[in-house]
């Protein structure tokens, strides 16, 4: 599937979170999330994310095109995701495929959804303490959104 997506770095994700609350956004996760990137030289990573949300530990592996561009939009290619309970199996799997350990994020993920349109907003801790707001969704929305949303602070 292709995604259509806005990435930017804020100050805060207070005025975001407040912009969804009063635009009827719901929260249809919030929790902290490990994930760690592997990358081979074709063009592809994949990633093995551990969802916390309230306690409920999910793990997921999905792909993605490795692009990465100096400016907020971005279109890609990516997977579904699949989700396992068997680590070794999937360790295996990246490995056979040729996938090298590269890093690991850290963060705590709020994510809002209405209609064709996601917020996804990030307060990375490892690597680096940051910020960080992507919408994604339908090209004709979420150009919109952006536009309506990128100079909040």
């Amino acid at each position: 599937m292709k995604e259509y997506e806005y990435t930017f770095e804020v100050k805060s994700l207070d005025p975001y979170k407040k912009y969804c609350e009063n635009e009827h956004y719901e929260l249809i996760e919030q929790g902290a999330q490990n994930r760690t990137i592997y990358r081979k030289n074709d063009g592809t990573m994949a990633r093995i994310t551990i969802n916390n949300n309230n306690g409920q530990i999910t793990k997921c592996l999905d792909f993605k095109e490795d692009k990465l561009v100096d400016q907020p939009l971005v279109e890609r290619r990516e997977s579904e995701s699949l989700y396992f309970s068997d680590e070794k199996a999937v360790y295996s799997i990246l490995e056979f495929l040729g996938y090298k350990k590269d890093n690991v994020l850290i963060r705590n993920r709020y994510t809002y959804k209405k209609g064709d349109a996601k917020f996804e907003m990030d307060e990375y801790i490892e690597p680096r303490k940051a910020y960080i707001v992507a919408i994604e969704g339908k090209k004709e929305k979420v150009d919109c959104l952006y536009n309506e949303v990128k100079n909040l602070q």
